[in-house]
């Protein structure tokens, strides 16, 4: 009798039984998820002292030559240090796979410095870097204009600084004045600062004045020696710079640190002449 029920439910199920065959179980595979492994931070070390303007020791002990500058030029050298120390002394900066340090606003220290002048470039297969050299060298700013390179036909500077006072600032008979904001971060600004020469004189001693309008404060300055009061603002002539002949320009900057507004200030004198915008 077992024999009949078994056989009778084999042939139910192959006489077309309309019933629906129970559903299979279903099995979820669960697909493992990509773990992406964490992005590689910037390791952000102090530089702790500038020997020159290529040359400096970080907070892990290792000393650096940027890669792609030339070795400090005699006559710009002082100048160029100074221009190092305000940019990177007791900074935060991230070395770069080419062998640059990127400060904190995310410049190319390298480039920086070849573009305002400072120093010349040594890496030839660096486009960036020889457009920068050849626009510092075609406004002579830092090592390509005065002292270092004299105009055609104008008397070489001696050889070795000489070790006279400063002269004393002369009237100044033309001059403009061009400010700019290069870079900005929250808190913080850097700026260059053009000064030329449009009298009819040399121009011997400056110092130039300005007044921030929102409580700015410089930080640091370059090319130039800083006295604030308050609001108002002076920057003296260095050593290496008391010049300005007539028809040429200078360049000096600073780092500044402003809150919500950073107005461009409007006026500007120099030994006492109100100089032009721009």
């Amino acid at each position: 009798m077992a024999a009949v029920i078994l056989l009778g439910s084999a042939a139910g199920s192959c006489a077309g039984d309309d019933r629906p065959a129970p559903a299979l179980p279903t099995t979820t595979q669960d697909t493992p998820a990509v773990i992406e492994p964490p992005a590689k931070a910037a390791v952000s070390v102090t530089v702790q002292r500038v020997i020159d303007v290529r040359t400096v020791q970080l907070s892990d002990g290792a000393e650096v030559t940027v890669k792609g500058l030339a070795a400090p030029d005699g006559c710009w050298t002082e100048a160029s240090t100074t221009f190092a120390k305000a940019m990177l002394l007791d900074k935060l900066v991230d070395p770069t796979p080419a062998g640059s340090l990127r400060l904190a606003d995310g410049t190319d220290y390298a480039l920086l410095a070849v573009e305002l002048g400072m120093v010349r470039s040594e890496a030839s297969g660096d486009r960036a870097m020889q457009e920068a050299e050849q626009t510092a060298s075609a406004k002579r700013l830092g090592r390509w204009g005065p002292p270092c390179v004299q105009p055609t036909g104008a008397t070489p500077p001696p050889a070795k600084p000489t070790t006279t006072a400063p002269p004393a600032p002369q009237p100044v008979t033309g001059c403009s004045v061009e400010y700019r904001v290069t870079h900005s971060w929250p808190g913080g600004f850097r700026t260059d600062v053009t000064i030329r020469n449009t009298g009819n004189t040399e121009i011997t001693g400056w110092t130039l004045q300005w007044k921030f309008a929102n409580g700015q404060k410089v930080s640091e300055m370059w090319n130039a020696t800083l006295t604030q009061s308050g609001q108002d603002i002076s920057a003296t002539a260095m050593p290496y710079n008391q010049a300005i002949g007539k028809g040429e320009s200078l360049l000096m900057g600073f780092n500044g640190i402003s809150g919500g507004t950073n107005t461009a200030p409007n006026a500007f004198s120099l030994n006492g002449h109100a100089c032009k915008l721009g």
